[in-house]
């Protein structure tokens, strides 16, 4: 199986050559995952600077829900990596949700490493995403261990998707995502925790937002609160635009008694 799929990659790559959506260049010498946003375009890519509250969308240090907003959200805070409007990234979140390409998961993954990486600053994000992290530098060769978060454990869970939705597509972008992030920051991926019950339509497709609200709402179900019980969760997807889907992931996720629930995205529309 997997020798045919690579015979098809193979004619594939023949037929249609992996162009960088940067630079239009080809790298036949790099992995395909590694030639949709080459090593040079990836670096040009800014990542957000500053985080906010993402119910009011003002600044707020690190992207902590603001007390104030907190009602209005289970969300204790969102992540967002990079900005939707860079044509680079909107391409290549449109390729990966709809053209279907899974090695686009790859740049997108660095993408979001690295903005969390680079701040000058960690706030409660970092406490929560690093607790096992420890990092080699690449130039000094110094282990760096970052502190522990000695409160809970974090667990990583991907935005899920209805099974038909996933046979459609053939796999969950988020749960991509999550393995690159998983990898590097020493956490467990728990794929099975949250379930999509119901088949809503696309939230893409769908402009306002109470609709958007109401089309998600009661979405998703936890199957074994034993194990989300006081936990710290990252939830992970590619992109947001409301809120509604990574609202309502959080809010059956602290009904099941879930400590903190955090968002992590690439970008938000």
């Amino acid at each position: 199986m997997k020798n045919l799929e690579k015979i098809i990659n193979l004619i594939l790559d023949i037929i249609f050559p992996i162009q960088c959506l940067g630079c239009n260049a080809e790298f036949e010498n790099l992995k395909s995952k590694e030639r949709w946003i080459c090593f040079k375009c990836l670096e040009k890519i800014k990542t957000r600077r500053e985080q906010v509250c993402p119910v009011c969308e003002q600044f707020s240090d690190g992207g902590k829900t603001h007390q104030r907003c907190a009602k209005k959200t289970f969300l204790d805070g969102l992540w967002v990596a990079t900005e939707y409007k860079y044509e680079i990234v909107s391409s290549a979140i449109g390729k990966f949700k709809f053209n279907f390409i899974r090695d686009i998961s790859f740049p997108l993954s660095r993408i979001l490493i690295k903005s969390i990486l680079d701040v000058e600053e960690f706030g409660d994000f970092q406490d929560l995403i690093m607790t096992n992290y420890s990092q080699k530098s690449d130039e000094d060769e110094i282990y760096v261990q970052k502190e522990k978060n000695i409160k809970a454990e974090t667990i990583i869970i991907p935005v899920p998707l209805h099974k038909k939705r996933y046979n459609w597509r053939g796999f969950n972008q988020a749960f991509l995502l999550s393995v690159y992030i998983a990898d590097k920051f020493d956490l467990d991926i728990c794929e099975n925790l949250l379930t999509r019950s119901k088949n809503t339509r696309p939230q893409s497709k769908i402009k306002s937002i109470e609709e958007r609200e109401n089309n998600i709402k009661n979405a998703f179900i936890c199957l074994n609160k034993d194990l989300i019980m006081s936990k710290n969760i990252i939830l992970i997807d590619d992109v947001c635009t409301t809120l509604a889907t990574l609202a309502e992931c959080a809010k059956e996720l602290k009904k099941c008694g879930a400590r903190n629930v955090w968002g992590l995205v690439v970008a938000r529309r």
